[in-house]
This record gives C-alpha cells, sequence and structure tokens, in this order.
C-alpha cells in the first residue's frame, strides 16, 4: 500500500477553512510554526491562527518600524510627500474612478488606512471621507499626514453610523481573521446599492505558483516565507473572491487583475530583476498577482451569508 506523502495527506485542522468552513484541508507547506493549508473549495489559509490581541500587536508593530524593509519605505514614500506619477497613487485613483463610475453617492469608508493616502486622494476627488483602523499607530499616521477623520477599533465591531456609498478595503481582507465577518459587516454599513472595493493577492498568479513549485525544494523556506508573509491569513482566486461575495450578497461589477509596484520594495538587483521578468511574463499570461474587486450590494442580499 502507497502511502502519503506528508504535504499533500489529508489531516484535521484544528481551524477550518474561512471561507466554507469545510476541517479537511490539505498542507500546501508546513513550518514549525504554522502550515499553510489549500482547502477544496480553493482558499488557502493559515493554521494555526493567532488571536486578536496577537493580531493588532503585529498591525501596530508596523508603525513602530517592527516589520520589513520594504514596509517602512511605503510609509515613506506615501505621505504628504507622495509622488502623483507614483503607480500606486495612480492605481488608487483608477480604482476611486470606478467607485465613482459605479454609485451617485459619495460617503466613503476605508478599512485599515495606512499612510491614509486613500482617504486623501478620495477627498481630493470629491468624497466624503472616514477610516477605521484596528492599529492606534495607523490613525495617527494619516491624522498626522493628511488630517483625515479615523475611527480606532476592530472594523467588524467599531462604532460607525452606515450608510456608506462605498467601502473599500485595499490589502485588508488577507489580514483580518474572519474575512466573512468583515464583508457581512460592510454589506451592513453600505447604503442600497453601495459598491464594496477589495484589493488583496491573487494566489492563482505566476508568482504563486512558481513559489509553491520551488517551496518543495529543500533550502527554499525563506523565500516562501517572504511570499507568504506573517500576517497574511487567506488567499484568494479570481473563482474564489468572487463567489465569496456572491454569497455574502453582492453582485460582482468587475473583477480587474494587475501586478505589484516593485518600486515600493527594497530588493537586490537579482532579485528585483527575477520578480521584474516574472511579472512581466505573469501580465502576458493573465496571472497577475493582484485582484481588485468592485461588488455592489444586492437588493436581496439581508440575511445572506449565514454559516
Amino acid at each position: 500500500m502507497a502511502i502519503a506523502s506528508p504535504r499533500t495527506a489529508p489531516f484535521a485542522s484544528h481551524r477550518p477553512c474561512p471561507v466554507c468552513g469545510d476541517a479537511g484541508a490539505r498542507t500546501l507547506h508546513a513550518r514549525a510554526h504554522r502550515r499553510v493549508l489549500r482547502c477544496a473549495c480553493g482558499v488557502v489559509f493559515v493554521d494555526p491562527l493567532p488571536s486578536a490581541s496577537e493580531i493588532a500587536a503585529h498591525e501596530s508593530e508596523a508603525f513602530r518600524e517592527g516589520l520589513v524593509e520594504e514596509t517602512r519605505e511605503m510609509f515613506a514614500a506615501y505621505g504628504r510627500d507622495y509622488q502623483a506619477d507614483d503607480p500606486v497613487v495612480q492605481g488608487f485613483q483608477r480604482h476611486l474612478a470606478t467607485l465613482g463610475r459605479l454609485t451617485s453617492g459619495r460617503r466613503l469608508l476605508d478599512v485599515g488606512v495606512g499612510t491614509g493616502l486613500l482617504l486623501h486622494l478620495a477627498r481630493t476627488a470629491g468624497w466624503d471621507v472616514t477610516g477605521v483602523d484596528i492599529a492606534a499607530e495607523a490613525a495617527e499616521r494619516a491624522r498626522a499626514e493628511f488630517d483625515v477623520p479615523v475611527v480606532v477599533g476592530d472594523f467588524v465591531g467599531a462604532p460607525l453610523p452606515g450608510g456608506y456609498d462605498a467601502i473599500t478595503m485595499a490589502d485588508v481582507l488577507e489580514h483580518s481573521r474572519d474575512p466573512r465577518a468583515f464583508l457581512v459587516r460592510a454589506r451592513e454599513l453600505l447604503a442600497p446599492g453601495g459598491v464594496l472595493y477589495v484589493a488583496v493577492p491573487n494566489h492563482r498568479s505566476l508568482v504563486f505558483r512558481t513559489a509553491d513549485v520551488v517551496g518543495k525544494l529543500p533550502g527554499t523556506a525563506a523565500y516562501v516565507d517572504r511570499l507568504y508573509v506573517p500576517n497574511h491569513y487567506t488567499y484568494f482566486t479570481p473563482r474564489t473572491l468572487a463567489d465569496f461575495v456572491h454569497g455574502l450578497g453582492f453582485e460582482v461589477a468587475a473583477l480587474e487583475r494587475e501586478n505589484p509596484y516593485l518600486g515600493r520594495y527594497r530588493l537586490s538587483l537579482p532579485v528585483r530583476v527575477g520578480l521584474a521578468t516574472l511579472l512581466a511574463t505573469s501580465t502576458l499570461l493573465g496571472l497577475e498577482s493582484r485582484l481588485a474587486l468592485f461588488a455592489r450590494v444586492t437588493a436581496s442580499s439581508r440575511g445572506a451569508g449565514r454559516r
């Protein structure tokens, strides 16, 4: 009788899939401190999941220069002295323009504010803006850089009035302990016909596919860990993300694929050239590394997504 490989054998995870609830996920990458699991539904997630207090502390750590170097570079690049021709800035402006075409209202809530740049650009484009962030340091930074209002607290339970015409989550949903609760809360806070914008890493990308193949080779753990970063807990593909939001009472209006801007990262020349080549190839193949989804609240969404 053949014996299954430890990397592919099913096991009883202490944590079910955060999207479909199935407990039979298989190991994609095993580490001493955690496992990266792939569910039969296509969602990839980590186990075990840090506690809520650990996640909050980790998010605050970035603002105390406790994370990787490129995070500090990002905060420096996207403060009040940002460059208008920066691809990240232009990407935000393009996505805000899409939101503007999808809704006539102008009340916008940004979840996970970073430096406050998205809120600033939205306000400049005519939106009435508010932010919410679990990290007090993020709120302080956004107020200092752009003088934008930010509520401090976990989005799921923060005191927010609702009635928003747009809710934005740029590189936020993958940080959540419970992405289902995040999207249910967004649906509750959106006005009828309101639009949700979610940007997340695309697990069905050439970069992740390469990492998943290379990661099975000896001595490649550091490369895989650099991609599956410590504060990302759930990974989506275009199909799993679209199906997820649809099941929670949203109608997908647009789903775009894009690649990150490498200029925001501090990388050695060989790594930068290799990644640039990989990203250029991914564009040709339609396997870009990032997803940007726009979805409207449906009229019949009340009570949707209960499990």
